[in-house]
């Protein structure tokens, strides 16, 4: 037997709820419906003459009326349906047609009012559903635009649970600190102690907004400095920190160059105006000399006097020594701290003649007595006499390392260059071969005197390949308020 395909019964239910929807969405539609329902039972009840009355029918017209109508016309249509149900009424008084007609009448606006109130409270969710969900869309192309912006920042973009531990972080944070790696679960006092240190704050001190300069660590065990934005809301379980980290290892390393720059500016003119005293005084010599020539006799001579005089002056400039400045501010500084700043300032430059820096200091070094600015000018200097040294070296490294007795510290600098042909000369100043490789010849001769204006000797030690220099500074010594502080400050 051959079966007819049936139209599934989901499909059947879409395609009346569509057809309903197209109905529905015209007032003069739903009207017409209603009209065309009293008319068809009008028709009914005055061809076909029934035993029994279709009264009861007469609510559907009002049931579609009311989805349209405001409450007043839908007592009229009440009304109206009662009115034509009583005229097909017939065998009744007056009072029985007065009742029955007031009791439709109550009946149709009841079931009316209650279509008007479902329909209307069915607009009124609708309204609040398509507002929550413009919003919600609203929320969505927000957070997309936040995340797209968290994203593609430069900066590195952190949220941190109460317990220290990174609950959120973007791709410059990933690359900054372990590149390759995640960061989620991991905790911030490996990376950057100022967070832990500020989310260990007590729950009273709330909403911190603030800026700071701070080191920072990568997962390699490298350093470097950085410039975060910070701030901690909520308490409790539900505290947190968000911040945006900067490495500013650039600046500070364009920061020092200029510095170093500056130095060796400086040095030059120094050279140049001890030059120029030179030159005067020797041409003062050359006069009297000249006039020596003419002379018979030297003794008793104002001119050889004279010359006298002249060559006590020069040799007092040849020796002129920067100990003679007054002596520099002196604090307790940490080695493994400031060799980690000298490494921001001269990685780069390794880095692009393939070379290394290699720092061998230990992290619970003793403190020493130096001034902060002086020593890293110090260290500067004979790292960029190293780079200029290893550059056609096969093998292009650079170490600090450093020892301590009771009362010294000496911080050795060593390179794998060719070595010094004439380490008498080191210290002296106007050196010809500096001057030939463009410098002034004093870089040396004023490092040792600015490691001697905090209380400190620099000395050339002989090695068999390469070359050492050794910085012998005191240890510092501190007093009970220093050391807590120091303590705190390492911790």
């Amino acid at each position: 037997m051959l079966q007819l395909p049936t139209t599934p019964p989901r499909r059947r239910h879409l395609r009346l709820r569509s057809q309903l929807r197209w109905l529905a969405a015209s007032r003069l539609r739903v009207l017409g419906l209603a009209g065309a329902c009293v008319s068809v039972l009008v028709l009914l009840e005055w061809r076909l003459d029934f035993d029994f009355s279709l009264g009861i029918l007469y609510v559907l017209p009002v049931m579609i009326a009311s989805t349209v109508l405001p409450r007043w016309q839908i007592i009229l249509t009440a009304i109206f349906c009662a009115y034509t149900r009583g005229l097909f009424t017939a065998d009744e008084t007056h009072l029985e047609h007065l009742l029955r007609f007031c009791m439709a009448t109550i009946a149709y606006t009841g079931c009316g009012l209650l279509i008007y109130q479902i329909v209307d409270s069915r607009r009124t969710v609708l309204s609040h559903y398509a507002r929550i969900r413009f919003e919600q869309k609203l929320r969505r192309s927000a957070e997309e635009q936040l995340r797209l912006l968290a994203q593609s920042s430069p900066a590195a973009i952190l949220t941190i649970s109460g317990n220290g531990e990174v609950l959120a972080a973007n791709d410059s944070a990933q690359q900054l600190f372990a590149e390759g790696e995640t960061l989620l679960g991991h905790s911030v006092r490996s990376l950057v102690p100022l967070f832990a240190d500020a989310l260990s704050l007590p729950d009273e001190i709330s909403g911190v907004r603030t800026q700071a300069s701070t080191w920072a660590q990568r997962r390699d065990g490298t350093r470097f400095p950085a410039t975060a934005w910070f701030s901690i809301y909520g308490s409790g379980e539900a505290k947190r920190l968000a911040a945006i980290l900067v490495d500013v290892s650039t600046e500070v390393r364009e920061r020092e160059h200029a510095h170093f720059e500056d130095l060796v500016q400086q040095n030059r003119v120094l050279a140049g105006a001890v030059s120029h005293e030179i030159r005067n005084l020797c041409a003062s010599i050359s006069v009297v000399q000249r006039n020596l020539a003419a002379s018979t006799s030297l003794k008793g001579n104002e001119d050889f006097d004279a010359l006298t005089r002249l060559i006590q002056g020069l040799s007092d400039i040849s020796t002129f020594d920067l100990r003679n400045q007054s002596r520099a501010s002196l604090a307790a500084v940490q080695l493994h701290r400031m060799v980690e700043q000298l490494r921001v300032v001269i990685d780069q430059d390794w880095k692009e003649i393939d070379g290394r820096f290699e720092s061998r200091i230990p992290l619970d070094f003793p403190l020493v007595q130096a001034e902060r600015q002086g020593l890293l000018q110090v260290l500067l200097n004979l790292a960029q006499n190293s780079l200029r040294a290893v550059e056609d070296a096969e093998e292009r490294l650079l170490v600090i390392e450093a020892s301590h007795d009771s009362s010294y510290a000496r911080l050795r600098v060593m390179d794998t260059g060719p070595g010094v042909a004439h380490p008498e000369q080191l210290f002296q100043a106007f050196q010809t071969g500096a001057r030939e490789r463009g410098g002034s010849g004093l870089g040396l001769y004023v490092s040792r005197a600015i490691a001697k204006s905090f209380g400190a000797t620099l000395e050339h030690t002989p090695t068999t390949s390469g070359c050492c220099f050794t910085l012998t500074l005191r240890l510092a010594v501190l007093t009970e308020t220093e050391a807590s502080a120091t303590e705190v400050s390492l911790g």
